[in-house]
């Protein structure tokens, strides 16, 4: 891992939110920082970099109040949001808080290339489809755990696609696989979603470029049927898509299928 990079709350937040985009409200923490500050060791070589500039810390900081708002705005819509019922006995499930799907959510179509090859060869069965980009420490700090809980939901009958959604462009195929190979991400395709198959993507989970909430995740049940989403888990845990109870989740949803 490279040299480890603080940044304030204030800069931390606002990752990406110049151009309308903003990551949710999961970061990665450690124990070593007074709480207010957050390890973006997890960010690509060149963001990281950006942190260092203090114009650019400036600018960031300056669209701070705007990120509180967005942030906000979302929390206040998932507390609208209806719950989705857990299997009896379980209280709660590592991955996150999980919701109905709004009736906008649907499943992705005409989206062609290798994104439209992996959603058309798994619909038939039940799918976890990840939305993601570099920018959004969260989304890549979770990467290497889910390609190690790939083969375990393959086993239970769940595919998990991951699908890089930057509508900044910032993010390209080169730099997904490198980013891959750098994070060691096994056990899941570099995919991006490009031109009209990312509007697609954003629009299947009622989203656009412009207000685009990263991670997403969107529970399909077969047939493209949406399930449940959910944002994602505590990222201070040591296991949130391998935990066992986020295994004996997904066995019994596709048990009672």
């Amino acid at each position: 891992m490279g040299q480890r990079v603080w940044v304030t709350v204030a800069v931390a937040l606002t990752v990406g939110f110049g151009t309308g985009l903003y990551a949710g409200p999961y970061f990665v923490s450690s124990s070593e920082t007074d709480g207010n500050s957050f390890d973006l060791s997890s960010l690509p070589d060149e963001l990281r970099q950006k942190h260092r500039d203090p114009d650019y810390l400036l600018s960031e900081i300056k669209n701070y109040e705007l990120m509180k708002e967005a942030l906000a705005r979302l929390e206040a819509e998932q507390s609208s949001q209806e719950s989705l019922v857990l299997p009896e006995g379980m209280t709660s499930v590592p991955l996150g808080q999980l919701y109905l799907p709004d009736d906008e959510v649907h499943w992705p179509e005409d989206v062609s290339g290798d994104v439209g090859a992996a959603l058309d060869a798994a619909k038939n069965g039940w799918v976890i489809l990840n939305y993601w980009a570099s920018w959004c420490a969260p989304c890549v700090h979770e990467l290497p755990e889910m390609g190690e809980a790939a083969p375990l939901y393959a086993e239970r009958g769940v595919t998990l696609i991951a699908v890089n959604t930057d509508p900044t462009l910032t993010d390209s195929r080169e730099s997904i696989r490198a980013l891959f190979s750098d994070r060691n991400v096994y056990n899941l395709e570099p995919l991006i979603a490009e031109g009209e198959g990312l509007e697609s993507l954003l629009a299947a989970s009622g989203q656009s470029k412009s207000k685009l909430g990263l991670p997403t995740n969107i529970v399909f049940a077969p047939g493209g049927i949406p399930y449940a989403m959910f944002q994602g888990g505590d990222t201070k845990a040591t296991e949130v898509w391998t935990a066992p109870e986020t295994l004996e989740f997904l066995e019994i949803i596709v048990r009672a299928d």
